[in-house]
């Protein structure tokens, strides 16, 4: 006896933990929801996603650092201003004044069309960094929809069940019918309540992670509690998968690369030197009068020279791994051409698919799960069948309507998805 005390007490443990912790997880829920939540539509939704989420805020500021990096798109090194003073010309101290400046062949067009395409890159990184949050909110904001849903059809669930637990508590009062019937009713009811439980939970975890996308201060929830299929306008083709701002940035970095090597280029091209001189000549003679100059007398010109790189391999090394970034570039769009067009294809196959079954389901499954619910209620409480023949049908109905919901949320994330691939928002 004291070891079957102590088995029992092991046994009954971990469901008694299970349900300490649904119990807390259910009370945390319930908190929520009697806590005044605001109502958010789907558009709503996204709108304070775009504004809010830190992903996108920095997107924003690369996209402004790069804006602001085109003004260095003529960069020109620091003026060079020397002066000589002393004896360069004669026994007097003269002075020499010399302002020149380098103009790099870089800053003739290759640095600015580097510049703007990167600045062009960074615009399509916000595009991608935009479409990633969509396509979050849609499949957080249409789970959430689903949870919901199935939260009213457990409902009704628990109000058959809590009928039928009734119904079987009195006849077994009465002695019409043995205790098994009122068992199998409190233990159906029981799951059924578990079940709510656990979607209470899935429903505040989807609040929760809808909450952190918006980065709102206060814990929001949809607006519509009814589960509708999301109206898609065009069929995708096989090239839709090129309005995709992912597919667009990877384009770009293809730009990005050629405009590399050019200006990796113009970089061991030669620089240009132009300068300007005024300086002093005391004692120089003029040969046409025979005057020498003063030492306040002042004698200008100009000079223009080229820097020319004496050592190539540096250059040649540079504009060498530029070419292969380019080519790496070209070959990673057209891997990722290929795979947006086999993941297009695959979720436009996957998409039709779930449309049939839901087809399937609204032209046949729905209406037959209806009349199984009526069918069964009435010949349970006129006494034509019995509970066992009750509860199949009761199960049967409650099924099919369940995996309606799930097809239909299947269906939509196929469409979120496909929506994400082809940058519809």
């Amino acid at each position: 006896m004291k070891k079957t005390g102590t088995s029992t007490r092991r046994t009954s443990t971990p469901q008694h933990m299970k349900n300490i912790i649904f119990s807390i997880v259910t009370l945390l829920a319930i908190n929520s929801q009697a806590q005044p939540q605001r109502l958010i539509t789907l558009d709503q939704a996204i709108e304070e996603a775009l504004q809010n989420n830190g992903s996108i805020k920095a997107s924003q500021y690369h996209l402004e650092a790069r804006k602001q990096l085109q003004k260095a798109s003529f960069d020109l090194p620091k003026i060079d201003v020397n002066l000589l003073y002393g004896q360069y010309n004669s026994y007097a101290n003269d002075n020499n004044i010399t302002v020149t400046q380098t103009i790099p062949f870089s800053a003739f067009g290759s640095q600015g069309a580097l510049n703007r395409a990167l600045t062009t890159s960074a615009t399509l990184q916000k595009s991608v960094s935009e479409n990633e949050i969509i396509f979050q909110v849609k499949q957080v904001y249409f789970q959430l929809a689903f949870a919901k849903a199935r939260h009213l059809l457990l409902l009704r669930q628990d109000s058959i069940y809590e009928g039928f637990m009734k119904a079987a508590s009195a006849r077994y009062r009465t002695g019409e019918t043995y205790l098994l019937e009122q068992t199998t009713a409190q233990s159906q009811r029981n799951e059924v309540t578990m079940q709510l439980q656990q979607n209470q939970a899935e429903i505040f975890r989807l609040q929760s992670q809808l909450k952190t996308l918006t980065q709102a201060q206060d814990m929001a929830d949809i607006s519509s509690l009814e589960l509708t299929p999301i109206r898609i306008d065009d069929e995708p083709d096989t090239t839709s998968y090129k309005e995709s701002p992912s597919f667009a940035l990877a384009n770009q970095q293809v730009e990005v690369a050629h405009r590399e090597k050019k200006f990796q280029a113009a970089k061991a091209a030669p620089d240009l030197h132009i300068g300007f001189f005024s300086q002093t000549l005391t004692g120089a003679i003029d040969l046409e009068t025979g005057r020498l100059a003063s030492s306040s007398e002042r004698f200008a010109g100009f000079t223009v020279g080229l820097s020319i790189p004496l050592w190539f391999a540096p250059h040649d090394g540079r504009v060498r791994s530029a070419e292969l970034a380019r080519r790496a570039s070209e070959s990673n769009l057209d891997y990722y051409e290929q795979s947006l067009q086999n993941q297009l294809q695959q979720a436009s196959q996957l998409l039709q698919v779930h449309k049939n079954n839901l087809d399937y389901y609204l032209r046949s499954s729905l209406p037959n799960a209806d009349l199984i619910l009526k069918q069964a209620q009435v010949a349970f409480q006129q006494g034509e069948i019995g509970y066992p023949e009750y509860l199949l049908g009761i199960r049967n109905a409650i099924s099919i309507k369940e995996n309606y919901l799930r097809t239909l949320n299947d269906y939509n994330q196929s469409v979120i998805y496909i929506q994400y691939l082809t940058g519809k928002k």
